[in-house]
């Protein structure tokens, strides 16, 4: 196997330092108040050194959020092919996600701060299409069940979508994100039990 040479290695490492640095202020203070001045800083490297990987602190603010999202991207999957029913799939799969809103960097970059910064990069309703190959790949096995025959899956994943996307504001937004953790799992299990149970009843 080669070996990079060491100029693209000491690149690469320092690539994924600044955005290690960037993803910590990020997280601790937000987007607006955070500085590249402050970031280059604490990396202990040169200001040309950020501007050869990123144009200004919005590019590595999307690098930052792209790694954050899918780190927890990543966990859904893993999550939802653990299971072999494909209700059990997309309830595993969506726990995953919310769980992702219960940490730090995911809440504040993800959730929070990514619409307003990346607001002309993401869809209308708020959030960047990263999620929705993971809702087609997770949702698509329930269009063999009798409760979403028929169904197409881009209309069941926008609409799914929606509504992750609703429940991770409520989330992160909550006084006690925990505790509103708990309410979305109640209203979820009571989504899909309602829809397990008139797919038993209707024919």
């Amino acid at each position: 196997m080669s070996v990079k040479p060491l100029r693209v290695r000491q690149a690469e490492a320092t690539r994924s330092l600044l955005i290690a640095v960037a993803r910590e202020n990020f997280t601790e203070h937000g987007y607006a108040a955070t500085s590249i001045d402050d970031i280059i800083q604490q990396a202990g490297v040169a200001r040309g050194a950020l501007y050869h990987h990123f144009s200004g602190k919005e590019a590595l603010f999307r690098a930052v959020y792209e790694t954050v999202e899918g780190e927890v991207v990543a966990r859904v999957m893993q999550a939802a092919a653990s299971q072999t029913s494909p209700w059990e799939a997309v309830r595993a799969g969506l726990s995953a996600f919310l769980d992702a809103c219960l940490e730090p960097s995911f809440r504040r970059i993800v959730v929070l701060d990514s619409v307003s910064v990346l607001q002309s990069k993401v869809l209308e309703v708020g959030i960047d299409p990263h999620e929705l190959p993971m809702l087609r790949s997770v949702l698509t096995p329930l269009l063999a069940t009798t409760a979403f025959g028929g169904i197409a899956i881009e209309g069941l994943t926008y609409v799914a979508l929606g509504g992750l996307y609703g429940a991770s504001l409520y989330i992160a937004r909550a006084a006690d994100p925990r505790a509103a953790r708990v309410e979305v799992d109640l209203v979820l299990d009571t989504l899909i039990a309602g829809l397990v149970g008139g797919a038993r009843t209707n024919p």
